[in-house]
């Protein structure tokens, strides 16, 4: 087992340790938390582990991998303290703030000799795994689009805006399904209506004819994770608020001939309705489990640096698109 410690006990990182604790691959050895408070919560809830204010004492300890689970402006320098020292990387996303720093880390993985693995959460649901059969197998045809709804009512963030905190997700997604984003077009818009990030965004790409939407929220009365891809031959709708998560149409437009020569008449076909049954798996247990199989294997992991890098550019190119320069 790879002896892990965890840095970051807060909204995310309590989540992030209960999967840890119970995950085959890992002996939950030590905490660094700086807030008195949730370091009590975690030395009580984790009674087996050292606890620490500051993460470097712990570098000290007999450890294999660390888990990053710090807000973004903190992430950088301690992933870069710890890979210098020989251990492996598990980083919550985004990557890094910007995509210089994103390099970096990168760059110091592979002199290091280190794996960096960012959770890229959803690459590893199993619906996504699905839907990327699909398309691999050509069920879907030519796929048309891909359209995102991620929003809820909070939590607002004082680090990064919504599209770094929620479109980061769906442009994984997005770049695994394409098997590699690198669109040719892009347009983004965003408001802050609290704070001074911004709270609700849009990003819209385009690559080699397909059209990519996604919608970022933190100001939603309701919570929506719902996620549309519509192909020439069927189409898809992957909502995660609903028991039946994934519903397949055999729906599309079919192109006749016309009764002159040149002349084309557009039909819509409409077929039968799939729900398909698919065993619930936790993503972030498959994702810190992936990253633990590439440590053990010597191998990079499906969400290392060259997806990062790529969800890292898509990004900055984004940021600029809402404020003329990457932040």
């Amino acid at each position: 087992m790879l002896r892990a410690m965890q840095i970051g006990y807060g909204y995310w990182g309590a989540n992030v340790a209960a999967k840890l604790s119970v995950s085959k691959c890992f002996e939950f050895v030590s905490l660094a938390e700086p807030d008195d408070e949730k370091r009590a919560r975690a030395a009580k809830r984790f009674p087996g582990i050292r606890v620490y204010r500051d993460y470097r004492d712990g570098f000290d300890d007999d450890i294999d991998v660390v888990i990053i689970c710090t807000q973004t402006e903190y992430s950088y320098d301690i992933a870069m303290d710890a890979m210098k020292r020989g251990r492996h990387i598990f980083i919550e996303k985004p990557l890094a703030k910007n995509l210089e720093k994103a390099n970096e880390l990168v760059r110091c993985a592979g002199e290091n000799n280190v794996i960096l693995h960012c959770d890229h959460l959803m690459i590893y649901n199993p619906v996504i795994r699905y839907i990327k059969k699909m398309i691999d197998n050509n069920e879907m045809g030519d796929l048309l689009y891909i359209d995102v709804v991620r929003a809820n009512l909070g939590p607002i963030r004082k680090d990064i805006n919504a599209l770094l905190d929620l479109a980061v997700h769906d442009i994984a997604v997005a770049d695994y399904l394409l098997g590699g984003l690198s669109p040719e077009k892009m347009s983004a818009f965003g408001t802050n209506t609290v704070g001074e990030q911004d709270t609700l965004t849009y990003l819209t790409m385009k690559q080699n004819g397909v059209l990519i939407n996604i919608n970022s929220s933190w100001i939603s009365p309701v919570k929506i994770r719902r996620t549309t891809i519509a192909g020439s031959k069927k189409m898809c709708i992957f909502d995660d608020m609903k028991s039946d998560k994934l519903r397949i149409y055999d729906k599309g437009i079919e192109v006749t001939q016309g009764m002159e020569y040149g002349e084309y008449e557009f039909g819509v076909r409409s077929g039968d309705l799939l729900i398909p049954h698919i065993e619930f798996e936790d993503s972030l247990l498959n994702s810190l489990e992936h990253f633990g199989m590439c440590v053990n294997e010597g191998r990079s992991s499906l969400s290392g640096p060259g997806q990062c890098l790529r969800v890292m550019a898509v990004l900055e190119d984004a940021l600029k698109e809402l404020y003329g320069k990457a932040s």
